[in-house]
């Protein structure tokens, strides 16, 4: 069994450069994810490691612009 990576976004595998350990809060506590998004994580993987600002601001972004 493979152990899970918590410093590895769930979407993309990049470093997710959470904090949320640290004695100060982390920006993953205060950013708004997208239920839609959230859906896209793998069901192994929901609740384990924190998706990548990369990955929400692309989501957000991606909502945003395609609104046709």
């Amino acid at each position: 069994m493979s152990t899970i990576d918590k410093s590895q976004c769930p979407l993309c595998q990049q470093k997710n450069l959470c904090e949320v350990d640290a004695s100060t809060p982390c920006w993953c506590v205060s950013i708004e994810v997208k239920r839609e998004l959230l859906a896209q994580v793998p069901k192994a993987l929901t609740s384990k490691s924190c998706i990548c600002k990369s990955c929400i601001d692309k989501f957000n972004f991606d909502k945003i612009v395609d609104r046709s």
